[in-house]
């Protein structure tokens, strides 16, 4: 049976051996798109156009010795872009870098205008209440493991989270017809931002719901076009744990939205530049209708460099869409490159319609090939830069091919990639392993202000592997323990019957009951092992043992990232804002500046806790630590309510208010969608503990 298969929640899994065509019906398109057509208005004339043939292609490169002059009205702004020279890797189109490239601004697509707004396609939320002194109490570690998806049956034992997809499907198609893979967040993903300038009012919860339908309307498109040859494609987005995808709210500086160089810098200075990252950007602004990047590498397989990133594509607030969306994402993936047979050298191609075909810099020629309900469809005549059944002599069995991009997701139907031979594919990769834990801050008391705590070892333990095979079952059950943290590690076991639930057991207590065959063991106890039972009816018993890596704990002066030693999750500063009293929230791990912390010694055995992307410092708000106070953004200083020490914990380390005692933890109150950390008093519930990875 292949390994990629996918499930629909209400529908059937595809059965083995047949080829799949998507029968999920094209619902959002009209509601996302509008009326749009991209092949048309807009196109400025060539600048200093000088003709030359690159060995191996299909047809003139051609390349620009200046800019073109930009044109505000269609979004066709060239600041930050230089033109790229015959020898350059970006030839005929413009350079950000040495190696990163970009097509260039796309006009405005008919029936959209840069200088007005899209409309919502989806209702407003409420604004995020200003944080306040939480009244509700401490709220228990199961409740916290509800809002990751998690499941949590024994108070004190350790928890479970689910990944998406049940039994072996690799993936499902959610409520919010966007598919979800494993825990959301690991490997190579499309990460959707949502950005706002410094100085300009968020319009997030404006937005937010449209901007995940537009998304869900792009998962439409690669999936319609991939059933054109006989095969399935989705979005691999970030998603949280309800199967929707994750819109990160980002501030950037003033003045980072006035061009693409400058906004793609301030996303790198804040750590949004992860090589298994590409960043669909919507940016509340109106400079450009959509603009892109890419890497000029044509060459066949999964080494390719579009397969990996970082890479950014931005889309500005009178061109948000399904269609701009999906044109810069298909950008980003790697398309159009020089050399396909129908590319214009200048970023489309010439066999309309085509999502990615029209006029351009290039004044080549426009064929209608295909008809024009096509025109938000990938690749018209599926040889240029999208296919999931490239013919064995043709382009795309030989040149990078979009539908091979491991930021997508595959079902088994038929002849589909990977399994085509045609498909070349590259070498096997594994996921890193964490890194190792740094040391431990001298004069770090043990629980309870006692004894100082031992130095933490100098590195956690490798990722572990433990396959154990039940020997007496007649179904073989074999359970995978592996990617050992400090307090979690990650387990896969073999399938029962299709239809299967699952009773974890950890230490002979039950924690969890499932139907999906892959999760992380959450809230260990650092450097422990724990015996772990998986079971289900018929016999099956899959047994293994869990060593967790030794506690990871931070060095003073250091960056690192501050993890929940519950739930995984990070203490974030919400949306890298600036302003004094942002408040600081648990979100989903991503290592970003937010993210990032360090312990300044504040005198004693005191510090304060910096953040990387403003420098400012956590304090309680109003500056008075009480019980319920949240946690929140202000001024560095050396004053008792800025001041912390850390407790070493029986699941890492706490961290304490210099006056009162009071521990920094999970709250009751909310932000938005993520919990306020909050001060409470010191208890034995494991969201008051932490650990740390180096940032």
């Amino acid at each position: 049976m292949s390994a990629h298969r996918r499930l629909e929640l209400r529908g059937q899994a595809p059965q083995p051996g047949r080829r799949r065509a998507t029968t999920r019906p094209h619902r959002l398109i009209p509601l996302a798109l509008g009326v749009v057509l991209l092949g048309v208005g807009g196109v400025v004339g060539p600048a200093m156009v000088t003709g030359s043939f690159k060995p191996g292609g299909s047809g003139e490169q051609i390349s620009y010795e200046s800019l073109p002059a930009d044109n505000r009205g269609q979004g066709l702004v060239y600041d930050g872009l230089a033109a790229a020279p015959t020898d350059s890797l970006c030839s005929g189109t413009y350079e950000l870098d040495d190696e990163t490239c970009s097509y260039g601004p796309d006009p405005t697509p008919a029936g959209m205008s840069v200088n007005r707004d899209a409309n919502p396609v989806a209702a407003k939320a409420d604004a995020p209440a200003n944080p306040a002194l939480d009244t509700a109490g401490v709220p228990s570690d199961a409740e916290i493991i509800r809002d990751e998806g998690g499941i949590s049956l024994s108070a004190g034992a350790p928890a479970l989270i689910p990944d998406a997809a049940p039994g072996e499907a690799d993936f499902i198609l959610g409520a919010h017809d966007v598919a979800c893979a494993a825990d959301g967040s690991s490997g190579k993903r499309i990460q959707v931002l949502y950005l706002h300038e410094f100085g300009t009012p968020s319009r997030y919860s404006d937005y937010a719901g449209s901007i995940r339908t537009w998304a869900a309307g792009v998962d439409e498109i690669y999936d319609a076009s991939a059933a054109e040859t006989g095969g399935s494609r989705h979005i691999r987005y970030v998603t949280t744990p309800q199967c929707r995808v994750d819109v990160a709210e980002v501030q950037v500086p003033t003045g980072s939205l006035g061009s693409f160089r400058r906004s793609i810098d301030a996303l790198q200075k804040l750590g949004y530049n992860r090589t298994d990252r590409k960043y669909l950007v919507f940016a509340d602004s109106h400079v450009y209708c959509g603009i892109g990047t890419y890497i000029a590498d044509t060459r066949p397989g999964l080494t390719n460099r579009n397969n990996g990133g970082p890479s950014y594509g931005r889309i500005d607030s009178g061109c948000w869409s399904s269609s701009v969306a999906a044109l810069e994402t298909t950008h980003m993936l790697g398309a159009v490159l020089q050399g396909s047979p129908n590319s214009t050298g200048a970023g489309r191609c010439t066999d309309d319609y085509d999502l990615l075909c029209g006029p351009d810099r290039s004044g080549k020629k426009i064929r209608e090939v295909c008809p024009r309900k096509h025109e938000t469809r990938l690749d018209c005549g599926h040889d240029d830069y999208f296919t999931t059944d490239p013919k064995p002599d043709g382009y795309l069995a030989k040149h990078w091919n979009v539908a091979l991009s491991e930021f997508l997701l595959r079902s088994d139907g038929g002849d589909d990639l990977p399994d085509a031979p045609n498909a070349v594919p590259g070498p096997e990769v594994t996921e890193p392993s964490l890194p190792p834990s740094a040391s431990v801050p001298a004069g770090i008391p043990a629980d309870g202000g006692g004894d100082e705590a031992s130095p933490a070892a100098s590195g956690t333990s490798p990722s572990a592997l433990v396959t154990t095979p039940a020997a007496a079952s007649e179904v073989q059950a074999v359970v995978e323990i592996r990617d050992p943290t400090s307090t979690s590690v990650r387990l896969t076991w073999s399938a029962a019957t299709p239809t299967a639930k699952y009773t974890i057991e950890v230490d002979g207590v039950t924690v969890a009951t499932t139907v999906a065959t892959r999760a992380r063991l959450v809230g260990l106890r650092p450097d422990t092992k724990y015996a772990v039972t998986i079971r289900a009816e018929g016999g099956y018993a899959a047994k293994g043992v869990a060593q967790s890596a030794p506690a990871a704990r931070p060095a003073a002066n250091t960056w690192f990232v501050l993890t929940n030693s519950l739930s995984g999750g990070s203490a974030d500063l919400y949306a890298a804002r600036t302003a004094n009293g942002t408040p600081i929230t648990l979100g989903g791990t991503d290592g970003g500046a937010q993210q990032q912390w360090k312990l300044v010694p504040a005198g004693g055995d005191t510090f304060s806790l910096q953040n990387k992307a403003t420098g400012k410092c956590v304090v309680p708000l109003d500056g008075n630590p009480v019980a319920g106070a949240p946690l929140v953004q202000g001024e560095c200083s050396k004053n008792d309510s800025g001041r912390w020490k850390l407790f070493a914990t029986d699941y890492g380390f706490s961290l304490r208010t210099n006056v009162g005692g009071l521990a920094a933890g999970v709250g009751s109150q909310r932000f938005g969608e993520t919990r306020l950390l909050v001060l409470q008093n010191p208890g034995q519930t494991r969201h008051q503990s932490w650990t740390a990875l180096p940032g």
